[in-house]
């Protein structure tokens, strides 16, 4: 396939296997567990739309990505530059991590959650609490506490790599009511994938 097509075509059949092995009628789908999907559903929107809605204070976002800098060298735990040049070496690294960063993390949440839901409802509970509870102390730091991301501090030594290896971005239109590019701290992308 041309493109990205084949990204489609693999998105399209990993979900459909995970529709099959987790289908409603062997786990005793009822009322309630609709419910159940729908408040996740409405929590995940609900979170991307309020994320989304305070992108409007860059300058603030950047003195404060500015200050956690100097605050991790002041602790001589600053390593990210070094750590970005040792796997810049690594090009297709590099395009692996950046696909599953952009492609898999929000549908691999969505993913292993309706597994766990249909298949191990009490593991279910506690990744449904852990993502309801993190994403409401996420939303209220990115609120009062805005920081930029790193890629956003080249200054520093960073460079973004979805910007020069990927033809994908999120600053693209189709997502950008959905992003906050000042959402860097806390990342939900390392924690919720350490969650799962």
């Amino acid at each position: 396939m041309r493109g990205d097509g084949w990204v489609v075509l693999v998105t399209a059949r990993l979900l459909r296997y995970v529709l099959r092995a987790t289908s409603p009628r062997r786990a005793g789908l009822a009322w309630w567990d609709l419910g159940e999907l729908a408040l996740m559903a409405l929590g995940f929107l609900l979170y991307f739309v309020v994320r989304g809605a305070v992108v409007d204070r860059a300058g603030v976002a950047m003195a404060h990505a500015r200050e956690i800098v100097r605050l991790q060298g002041a602790l001589g735990l600053w390593v990210e530059p070094q750590i970005q040049t040792w796997v810049l070496l690594f090009d297709p690294l590099v395009r692996a991590m950046n696909f599953v960063y952009f492609w898999f993390d929000f549908p691999l949440i969505v993913g292993i959650g309706l597994v766990l839901f249909w298949r191990r409802r009490s593991h279910y509970t506690l990744l449904r609490d852990a993502l309801l509870i993190s994403g409401a102390i996420a939303l209220v730091l990115y609120w009062t506490f805005p920081v930029a991301p790193p890629r956003y501090l080249a200054e520093w030594g960073f460079i973004d790599t979805m910007e020069r290896y990927s033809q994908f971005s999120y600053q693209a239109q189709s997502v950008r009511g959905f992003v906050n590019p000042f959402a860097a701290v806390p990342s939900l992308h390392v924690g919720w994938a350490a969650l799962l």
